[in-house]
This record gives C-alpha cells, structure tokens and sequence, in this order.
C-alpha cells in the first residue's frame, strides 16, 4: 500500500524507461492502459507531461518538474513509515525481571507461541539482592526461591521444589527414586554459601546428622558447584532447577533427596504497591507455566 496514486507511480516508471511501451512490460500492463494513466495526471495538473517520440518519450519541463516533487514526495514517505516502524518497535513491551543463577538458565527464553512482542531485561542475582532491588522499583518482578513473606511483595505463583543429590558420571547409584541426606556425605562435598538461601537448612540437616564430611568447596555459584561436580570432585545438592541442562546433555546425574525438610520454595513475585499491567501478568502467567513444567519433571 501506498499514499500516491498508482498513475503517479506509473508515471516515474515511464520517466525512469523513456518509454511507455518499456514501462509496460515492466509494470505488467498494456501500453495502451498505461498511457490511458498518463493522460489522467495530464487532466489532473492541467499540463502536457511527456512528448510521445518515434523511439519512447520525452519528458515536458511540467513532466520533470513533476518527477522531482513525486521523487521527494516517496522519500518522505519512506521515512515516515521507517518512523513508525520505529516508534512501533520502541512500543514494545519490556518488563525488567530479576530471575536467580539456575532460572535464568533454564526459565528462559520462553516459548513464542502466544507471547507478545517484549524485551526482557534481566538482573541476575540472588533471593536477597532481587527482593531489595524489587522494593526499590527497579524490577518489575523477580522469580528466586524462598522469597520472604513480607507485606510489601505480592506473590503471583509459588511451587515446592525437591532439592536431589547432583553427582558425575563416575558415581553408579543403581536407578534409586530416591536417596537419604545420611547416604551422601560419605562422598566429598561441594556445597552452597552463605549468600544461596538453601544454605541454613541444608547445614543443620548435615550438623543433624551428626556425620564429619570431607567439603571440597563453597560456593555462591551455581555454575561453579556444577563443574566440581562433573569433574568427579564430590557431590552437592541442588534443585532440578539448577542442574536441569546438564543432566539433560548427560554431564550429571540428580536423585531426590528423601528430606521433606529440604524443599525450596520458588516464587514469582511483584510490589505490592505497584499494579502490574495485563501485558505483563499475561508474559508472568507464561512465565509460571514453563517453571511449573520444568519443576515436575524430577
């Protein structure tokens, strides 16, 4: 679709040839219907626009006058639908997202089907660290397990999740559903730091069991603890969520504790000062589904 006339169009197809029967075959129509064209735009500016030659046409000082302007007029118009493409694209939705280490490499990017057109912005950070920049109206919503209960945030989709014994390929367990926290510690230990919030829980259950593992390494890095791990360094203990593609490309290996005490929580979370937008809890909605799906599949 354009703004200007189809004869207009014709007409510079005709200057551009210096032939009507050329521009013609080049346009797909009769030379009779594009000269019919002609003399339309010759009533129109009330003004002779080409000299019909032996050999083509030549253009009138009004014609030439008249493909500069039509010339000018389409570059305008270029630009201005390159404008709107722009301010279109500008449009876009962006939701600023505070996602944890493991999330951010498996939550996303999501599924195309039924999303909008969206721009994510995504801070990586842990539990703590996302709440305190969600408060401060620097995120839009964050999904990180065992987000406190607090007033100020509203919880818009909570799952438990099991945390399992994450081994290499060098330990052989025989297909088990699943494993006691006591059965692990007799392997070295690659365990989370203060700075994950599994950390409290995870030690007291291993101070509960009165055992003295061997611990290789601590660690805020999720990444970290999983190449430990596929190195054959030791063993951890994670959520599905935080080893899902390299159990996936076969590096490692991820049994479920048999510790009810153990589950994480995982929350997506807003302000509850702020309303979130029907765009946005339409992408959060999407968001909830694919971690939901992730989450089961221990």
């Amino acid at each position: 679709m354009t703004a200007f006339s189809r004869e207009l169009r014709s007409f510079l197809e005709i200057a551009g040839e210096r032939s009507i029967r050329g521009a013609a075959e080049k346009l797909n129509i009769s030379p009779s219907a594009l000269s019919r064209q002609v003399q339309i735009l010759e009533r129109d500016f009330g003004a002779p626009l080409v000299v019909r030659l032996p050999q083509g046409i030549e253009l009138t000082t009004q014609g030439r006058a008249l493909v500069r302007q039509a010339e000018q007029w389409l570059a305008e118009e270029d630009r201005l639908r390159e404008s709107v493409r722009r301010s279109r694209r500008q449009a876009a939705l962006t939701i600023r997202l505070g996602l944890m280490e493991c999330l951010a490499s498996t939550a996303l990017p999501l599924p195309e089907n039924g999303m909008p057109s969206v721009c994510f912005e995504v801070s990586v950070a842990n539990t703590r660290h996302l709440v305190e920049m969600l408060l401060r109206n620097e995120l839009d919503a964050v999904a990180a397990f065992n987000v406190p209960r607090i007033a100020q945030l509203r919880v818009l989709f909570e799952q438990d999740c099991v945390l399992g014994l994450v081994h290499g390929n060098g330990i052989d367990l025989g297909g088990q559903a699943t494993i006691r926290l006591e059965d692990c510690l007799q392997w070295p230990l690659c365990l989370p730091d203060r700075s994950l919030s599994l950390h409290p829980r995870l030690n007291a259950e291993i101070f509960r069991s009165r055992a003295d593992p061997q611990i290789v390494l601590r660690s805020g890095s999720i990444a970290l603890i999983r190449r430990f791990v596929a190195a054959n360094r030791g063993v951890s203990f994670l959520t599905w969520f935080d080893v899902a593609p390299d159990v996936d490309r076969g590096l490692l290996g991820f049994v479920p504790l048999d510790n009810h005490r153990l589950k994480e929580r995982l929350y997506i979370c807003s302000a509850a000062n702020r309303k979130v937008d029907p765009e946005t809890n339409r992408v959060l909605k999407i968001l909830a589904r694919r971690l939901s799906q992730i989450g089961q599949r221990p």
